[in-house]
């Protein structure tokens, strides 16, 4: 079906929104977008770095590290496309997200010590917005159910820096039984029939059968349920699609809210700017029309239609279509029960040992890269970098990772450090550190070897300007490229652009 004709389905929006301004929105290409994760970097240095480029950068109303990235006509043809291999993003001192999905996270409003759950994690974008918020304070628990977005949810978490998570696979309904009350804050970011990312994937509508919306709607209540009762009496809870189908957003909540009437309550979701001013007032207004309309369909009381909820229609703000709701936990909803404790299936590395291995790694480097409030674990050769935090926390299932890769153990009392450290606290290190000059940074972003001082020997961190690209290892005035495929893949083949370069 042409896609022009696939955009019939977005005819029954007609009485809440501007039906040709939809379609005509949801046929234009999607805006780029970014967000500075503030593990690694700051808005500032971002700025600095667009500038350099040649970009322009606007930003995105309800994330102050979020930003459209507007390009020079010129530079599209050249940078579009490589858009997704800027160093900075590689690296994950960016992530690039789409601006829409900076929502839900931010009215979540995670903050550092509080234990947070992501119920619906993968591929990652929300997960890290909220590991950005902590700081590296308190548990954040990453699940999902599926093993090959499993992968890419902890290589999102690995390339952002994030050391203070635990990643579990389970059913998301499961939290809602076993780890009841245990959390400060819960996103449920449910699956959904996706009309919202048409812009970037026309076959999205393809998916909007009046049996498909009914199939989502059902797991979704599941899902929403599951994550009120595993938030504390007082917690909040965010609930968040991209679909615009209101039997998946308005309907969903209004349904939750008249089972556990009296117990959970909904908070404004609008947001203050500087400026005193409230922002997406007509996100608001767009949702209350189509409570009115489920109203006509159901028996909902008017104290639940009057309630405040976000709906961005891809043309409110040129991005994707996305719904949320935030929720507050008043009262109890199940009753917690006792449940056993699993070990984690990573092994704690304490006393001479862990003193040992700091002392190795300062050796080499200078600095152990080791901070107040971590602390490591092993998982066959593999040292993992986590918190004290998450080592306290009890789990009543196995985990299925934790923390952060710290370093490879290679026999013999020796180690070699992992990339993902070394692109996070790199900049500690006082030895063993090579600057790489444009031509060999990009080089060795291509996989090649390049040459070295011959006093360089071992494992070296590669540095360009103030980033650390990773590790490599130097001999008899050769240094050998160790950086991982995957990151050499994708970032491979462009030479990096600095100040004064042509895009």
């Amino acid at each position: 079906m042409p896609f022009s004709s696939s955009l019939r389905v977005f005819d029954r929006y007609s009485p809440f929104t501007d039906l040709q301004a939809l379609k005509e929105a949801s046929s234009k290409p999607l805006r780029k977008s970014l967000r500075v994760n503030t593990l690694k970097s700051s808005v500032e240095k971002l700025k600095i770095w667009a500038e350099e480029r040649g970009w322009k950068l606007e930003q995105v109303p309800w994330c102050q590290e979020g930003f459209f990235i507007v390009l020079r006509q010129a530079q599209h043809d050249v940078v579009e496309e490589a858009f997704g291999r800027d160093l900075l993003h590689q690296l994950g001192h960016t992530y690039i997200q789409e601006a829409a999905s900076m929502l839900p996270a931010t009215l979540l409003d995670p903050k550092p010590g509080e234990t947070i759950l992501d119920l619906c994690s993968a591929p990652g974008s929300k997960t890290t917005q909220i590991a950005a918020k902590m700081q590296g304070r308190g548990v954040l628990i990453a699940n999902d159910i599926q093993e090959k977005r499993l992968w890419t949810l902890k290589q999102a978490l690995y390339r952002s820096g994030v050391t203070n998570v635990i990643v579990t696979k389970k059913v998301g309904q499961w939290f809602g039984k076993q780890m009841t009350e245990r959390f400060d804050r819960v996103l449920c970011d449910a699956p959904c029939t996706a009309q919202g990312i048409v812009r970037k994937d026309p076959s999205a509508l393809a998916y909007s059968s009046d049996q498909a919306i009914q199939k989502m709607a059902t797991l979704q209540f599941g899902l929403l349920e599951a994550a009120i009762h595993a938030a504390k009496v007082g917690g909040r809870i965010v609930y968040s699609t991209c679909t615009l189908t209101p039997e998946e957003n308005e309907g969903i909540v209004l349904a939750m809210l008249r089972k556990y009437e009296g117990k959970i309550e909904v908070l404004d979701p609008r947001m203050e700017m500087d400026n005193g001013k409230w922002i997406m007032d007509n996100a608001t207004e767009d949702s209350r029309r189509i409570q009115k309309f489920i109203a006509d369909k159901s028996n909902y009381p008017l104290s639940i239609i009057n309630s405040s909820f976000m709906r961005l229609w891809p043309q409110t703000y040129d991005t994707e279509g996305f719904f949320s709701a935030v929720l507050q936990k008043t009262e109890r909803t199940r009753d917690p029960s006792p449940k056993e404790n699993f070990s984690f299936q990573e092994n704690p590395v304490t006393g001479n040992r862990l003193r040992d291995t700091l002392r190795t790694v300062e050796g080499l480097f200078g600095t152990s890269f080791f901070e107040e409030g971590d602390c490591l674990f092993e998982r066959g050769e593999y040292l993992m970098l986590a918190t004290e935090e998450v080592a306290k926390f009890s789990l009543p299932t196995e985990n299925y990772s934790l923390g952060l890769p710290f370093a490879k153990m290679v026999g013999e009392g020796r180690l070699r450090l992992e990339h993902e450290i070394a692109i996070l606290r790199g900049s500690e290190a006082t030895k063993n550190t090579h600057e790489l000059s444009p031509e060999a940074l990009g080089q060795v972003l291509q996989g090649d070897d390049i040459a070295c001082p011959k006093e360089l020997k071992g494992d070296v961190l590669l540095r360009f300007r103030d980033l650390t690209i990773g590790v490599g290892l130097a001999k008899d005035g050769v240094l050998k490229n160790r950086l991982p495929r995957w990151f050499v893949q994708q970032s491979g083949n462009r030479s990096v652009m600095v100040s004064g370069d042509e895009p």
